[in-house]
């Protein structure tokens, strides 16, 4: 078909043929699609989307007029239908999650969306203070700060890791300036093995959790500080992971939201 090989007299749909003469770059009816993204309503590591087909009121023997997308925690979430269903469009829109596998049940049919460290917990405010010696991340859940990022100098992570952290942190019930119930014998547990020349230490206090990134020099780098009763010891090795696979020593890596030189 000519139209497969040469755009310019392709039709989608109720658009019409291409303005750009088959040049997709810089192309303002793709940018646009681009930069309407779809946001997972749930804040979970992994969502379950659910695909409903619509049938016509009159269709007997035909095939569904279309599909409605259900997006879940999981099989056994059955509480779903107060959700906006999305579209294929929808889907198509959503950015900083991989599609996983696909799954089968006597409900029907759907797939998996995998959260990827590109898009930060939903529910969970990021913001950044840079003062002249050192640069400081702010997490907030619910208007209460759960996490403080210290990082010595200029940063050496880029936004994957804040988004990782956020992963981390727990959800409005958890958000609080209540005391934790960890004791100092969990630290262990919860401390990362050392990586790229960088050791860890967790040091568990009662209302607070300090994770220390130490470098080479014997210095910290970042100090990552945990507050509230939401921390658990798993929440806290994520986040210490989180530091592990995201922070890079002075040498091998370049600055990327820390104060200009």
């Amino acid at each position: 078909m000519l139209e497969a090989q040469d755009t310019r007299r392709a039709r989608w749909g109720g658009f019409g043929p291409c303005i750009g003469r088959g040049q997709c770059d810089g192309c303002p009816i793709l940018e646009a699609w681009r930069g309407q993204c779809t946001v997972v309503p749930v804040n979970a590591p992994r969502v379950l989307v659910r695909v409903d087909p619509v049938f016509a009121p009159d269709s007997l023997f035909t095939g569904p007029a279309g599909h409605r997308l259900w997006v879940t925690t999981g099989p056994n979430d059955g509480d779903f239908r107060h959700r906006r269903p999305w579209s294929w469009e929808d889907a198509a829109r959503v950015r900083g999650w991989d599609v996983g596998r696909r799954y089968y049940d006597e409900h029907g049919e759907g797939f998996w969306l995998e959260r990827t460290a590109r898009v930060p917990a939903l529910g969970c405010v990021i913001t950044t203070r840079a003062r002249g010696s050192f640069t400081r991340h702010a997490f907030r859940v619910a208007r209460c700060r759960v996490a403080l990022l210290h990082c010595a100098g200029e940063c050496h992570h880029d936004v994957d890791l804040l988004n990782a952290i956020s992963h981390a942190c727990p959800g409005p019930e958890g958000a609080n300036e209540e005391r934790s119930d960890l004791r100092w014998t969990h630290a262990a547990l919860a401390t990362p093995p050392p990586a790229d020349n960088i050791r860890f230490h967790v040091d568990i206090r009662p209302m607070s959790v300090k994770i220390a990134a130490i470098n080479g020099g014997h210095l910290e780098q970042a100090r990552l500080t945990l507050s509230g009763s939401g921390w658990t010891a798993e929440r806290i090795r994520a986040a210490g992971d989180a530091l592990r696979a995201h922070l890079s020593p002075p040498h091998l890596s370049r600055p990327a939201c820390g104060p200009p030189r």
